[in-house]
């Protein structure tokens, strides 16, 4: 599968705007490029992969794709402007990323945040005739304990907050290996600075972290999910919730990606 300042890694995909009145958020699913609007529904029934794949025979036959290498992903074509993606998960991977280029040299785009049992994805509605390259990477590294929040109810935010506490803020590195159990943040703090705003702040404790994972459970949900990907070394950050996370369970996970599957293509048809 959003406004926040979340960080300055390349692959970010969650963005924090300032707008008059106060902050917006929204995440950007759909807003690169190769990917066209999507259309109104209409009614029509959700789609389903495998029933798909199985009426669209003549067209995947048409269609190249790549055999699974190291991570068994590959790409195929479920209807000519869709991509489907599986891949076998690496079992000790706290995450994945779901990555994508038009370059197979290029910089890769964050498209989803896979859970770690996670082995497929559908990138839809892309551009005809589009070149698409992917790889899946899994992530390492331990979580801090929860804390749990909840906010007061309204969209009330006061008028003379500039929201300058929510930049994310560096302090001292830790000093344990990333993919060490006492690499986990320490002290995670959660102090609501306003109906919709929460200030976190935690100790770094890892060294050689690619970065920080800010993680959010809603109430009634069963997963954690990432909101917010970190610089190395940050120890504070404030988050301007969406509705489902005005209560919610949070955590702070210390970060270091593992290699990539063997790269997959696909080209979307006209």
């Amino acid at each position: 599968m959003s406004p926040r300042v979340v960080a300055s890694l390349p692959d970010v995909r969650l963005s924090e705007i300032r707008r008059p009145g106060g902050w917006t958020r929204r995440r950007l699913v759909r807003g690169l490029p190769h990917e066209r609007r999507p259309k109104p529904d209409h009614g029509r029934a959700k789609r389903n992969p495998v029933l798909a794949r199985v009426l669209l025979v003549p067209l995947l036959l048409l269609a190249a794709c790549a055999g699974p290498g190291p991570g068994g992903l590959t790409a195929v074509l479920t209807a000519p402007t869709d991509v489907y993606l599986t891949w076998n998960p690496d079992p000790g991977a706290a995450g994945q990323t779901v990555e994508y280029a038009d370059d197979p040299d290029g910089e890769y785009t964050v498209l989803h945040y896979a859970q770690p049992g996670e082995n497929s994805y559908e990138h839809p509605d892309l551009v005809p005739e589009t070149r698409c390259y992917y790889r899946v990477r899994p992530y390492f590294g331990p979580a801090s304990e929860p804390v749990e929040v909840a906010l007061p109810p309204g969209d009330d935010v006061p008028a003379e907050d500039s929201h300058g506490w929510a930049e994310p803020r560096k302090g001292r590195p830790g000093g344990h290996p990333v993919r060490s159990p006492d690499a986990a943040p320490a002290g995670l703090r959660a102090q609501a600075r306003h109906a919709n705003g929460i200030l976190f702040s935690w100790t770094d404790r890892a060294v050689g972290e690619d970065g920080y994972l800010l993680e959010a459970r809603p109430a009634g949900a069963g997963e954690y999910s990432v909101v917010a990907t970190l610089d190395p070394d940050v120890t504070s950050f404030g988050l301007v919730t969406l509705p489902s996370e005005k209560r919610a369970s949070y955590r702070v996970r210390a970060f270091h990606r593992g290699p990539p599957t063997t790269v997959a293509y696909q080209k979307t048809l006209a």
